[in-house]
C-alpha cells in the first residue's frame, strides 16, 4: 500500500464498466444485428458443453485465447 501514497494512486471500483446495462446492452445488440458490431470473428474456438475440459486445457495450453460454450437449443 506503499507505492499507493508514494506514487499518488487509487483504488477505483467500477461497476459494469461505468455503463448504463439498460441503455448500452440494447444498443449494442442491435449494433451486432446490423452487421456492425463484429463479435464472431473474437472468438478463436467453441466449444460444446461436454468439451469444457477441453477448452480449459486449451486456455491453459495457449491454443485457446477467446473461446465461448455454445448451447444448442
Amino acid at each position: 500500500m506503499r507505492e499507493v501514497g508514494l506514487y499518488q494512486k487509487r483504488i477505483q471500483g467500477s461497476l459494469f464498466g461505468a455503463s448504463s446495462p439498460s441503455k448500452d446492452i440494447p444498443a449494442m445488440l442491435e449494433l451486432y444485428r446490423q452487421g456492425r458490431l463484429r463479435l464472431d470473428e473474437l472468438i478463436t474456438t467453441r466449444y460444446r458443453l461436454d468439451e469444457l475440459n477441453d477448452g480449459y486445457a486449451d486456455l491453459r495450453a495457449g491454443r485457446n485465447l477467446r473461446g465461448t460454450v455454445v448451447f444448442d437449443h
